[in-house]
């Protein structure tokens, strides 16, 4: 079995519709033998890839995929937070989502506070977006695993996934992090050609092959479709020679775990 815990509506062009973005999106799941995926949403209305209601209503009758929260706490207050807790009570929302870095904000921002309250509360993970964007190093500066750090401290109970690792600087992201045990990592994008020609792929595959090494359970597959080539992220998987249970571990129990996902019997 496979779970991508990290995948976006595909934008499919100057005729798209959501209904089409959506075909789109299972059909290559099926192409690469993907059963499962968690969609990330985009935190601002009018977006391509949709926002979080639209993605709900969308996915609402499709039990293979699940929806994550997103927040834009410099527009959205405590009506949206009111929302989003509704929605992890009902399990409408397997996660939460925030871009520091899309956004110019810092992980540490107290505006934040409530939904790591609300999302430590709802046994509901937080996914934090880390490293360069496109053409665009310093933005970094908002994502530094330093902050994440603060945050896993103060919530002991909240279960934070690190997307991208923090690349290209992974050796760094490994070595703060990585002895806080509730920080666990999602492979999004690190297969990626811009990612992999700025990080390396020997510093990607050993920030991998450590982690794993320390405890298996913490790394999450995920590719950062459609932005990225999911062939690629199972082959990057492949390439570290996990055993063939740690490799089940990536590949679907470990997201099954950490986002509560009623698949796999709940053998996890």
């Amino acid at each position: 079995m496979r779970i991508d815990a990290h995948v976006h509506l595909p934008v499919t062009g100057d005729d798209r519709t959501f209904d089409k973005a959506k075909d789109l999106l299972l059909c290559d799941m099926r192409e690469h033998d993907v059963e499962y995926a968690i969609l990330i949403p985009d935190n601002v209305s009018g977006s391509p890839i949709g926002d979080t209601e639209t993605a709900l209503s969308l996915f609402e009758s499709t039990p293979n995929i699940f929806v994550m929260g997103t927040i834009d706490i410099q527009r959205q207050g405590q009506e949206w937070i009111a929302r989003l807790d509704e929605l992890m009570t009902r399990r409408r929302i397997v996660g939460m989502k925030i871009f520091p870095g899309h956004d110019p904000i810092y992980p540490t921002d107290p505006r934040l506070f409530p939904i790591y309250n609300l999302c430590q509360t709802q046994g509901v993970p937080v996914v934090i977006h880390t490293g360069w964007n496109t053409n665009h190093p310093e933005v970094a500066k908002y994502n530094d695993p330093k902050y994440i750090v603060e945050v896993a401290r103060l919530y002991p109970a909240l279960s934070i996934v690190n997307a991208h690792f923090f690349w290209p600087d992974v050796e760094y992201c490994y070595r703060l992090t990585n002895p806080v045990p509730n920080i666990f990592y999602d492979t999004s994008a690190l297969a990626d050609e811009e990612v992999i020609r700025e990080t390396g792929i020997d510093r990607i595959r050993k920030a991998l092959s450590d982690t794993m090494a320390g405890d298996p359970r913490r790394i999450i597959f995920g590719t950062d479709y459609a932005m990225c080539d999911v062939e690629a992220h199972i082959e990057l998987i492949r390439s570290l020679s996990l055993s063939g249970d740690d490799e089940e571990r990536v590949f679907w129990r470990n997201a099954a775990r950490v986002f509560r996902l009623p698949v796999g019997g709940g053998a996890w």
